[in-house]
């Protein structure tokens, strides 16, 4: 069995932090990056978990020929356009988002939480025909970081335990940079016609199924408080260096 060793086991940032002379610590700006790395060591886990947060994410609903871009198939209409911060503190970021402004039928509310974007079809609340939906041909949500404010999208998963009947997992495609949900073959009714069930579940927490959930993986990025640590070793090494230079 391997022995573990605890000091070779912390990070070297740390081990290099433990061998600063204590004179080195009247160095202001030694002082400044110990006290930002530490506050920012305690406020980092809640940045870490949120790509969205602040980035601004432009949402379009398309309408395409032979599928969307990211099946490979060219976009016909784009209907509506709307651009969205992500903030967690609000639910939702988008409220009424359809397939024209204007319109208030077919509507959609829109939330970036964390790694998520949340999809709520909230028309079925109405229950009536004119609220209910039912598409049958290419058409869905694009969103695109159109800024570059977010990491690289690496990976993207639907969480379809609450989606529209008919949702096909497999219609939903990315790139680094976009998001394409088809709804082709889907719908959410008031009544159930024929083999069409209605949208109605007890089970869901909004009581229908009407949800649709992407969960956003993206390329990590170094956390400011690890580059202020590194930072911290640099002072420490110049100091160091200046210190045998003078003697």
């Amino acid at each position: 069995m391997t022995k573990f060793h605890e000091e070779t086991a912390r990070p070297k940032a740390f081990r290099d932090m433990k061998e600063i002379d204590m004179n080195e610590w009247k160095n202001p700006t030694l002082y400044f990056c110990v006290v930002a790395s530490l506050f920012l060591l305690a406020v980092s886990p809640s940045w870490a978990g949120s790509p969205f947060e602040t980035a601004e994410i432009r949402v379009t609903w398309e309408y395409w020929n032979g599928g969307s871009p990211g099946q490979g198939g060219s976009l016909i209409v784009a209907t509506d356009t709307l651009d969205v911060v992500g903030d967690d503190t609000v639910d939702p970021d988008a409220i009424g988002f359809h397939t024209s402004s204007g319109t208030d039928y077919e509507l959609w509310d829109i939330d970036f939480w964390e790694d998520e974007i949340r999809l709520t079809y909230t028309s079925v609340y109405v229950q009536d025909a004119f609220h209910q939906y039912m598409y049958l041909t290419p058409v869905g949500i694009h969103f695109e970081d159109t800024l570059g404010q977010l990491p690289e999208i690496t990976q993207v998963w639907l969480d379809d335990s609450f989606a529209p009947y008919g949702l096909d997992p497999a219609l939903l495609t990315f790139d680094e940079n976009n998001i394409w949900l088809s709804l082709e073959g889907s719908m959410c009714h008031f009544g159930s016609m024929g083999s069409m069930p209605d949208c109605a579940n007890p089970a869901s927490p909004t009581g229908y199924d009407n949800e649709i959930v992407l969960i956003v993986e993206t390329v990590p990025e170094p956390g400011m408080s690890s580059l202020l640590l590194s930072g911290l070793v640099g002072v420490v090494l110049i100091s160091r260096r200046r210190r045998g230079i003078e003697s």
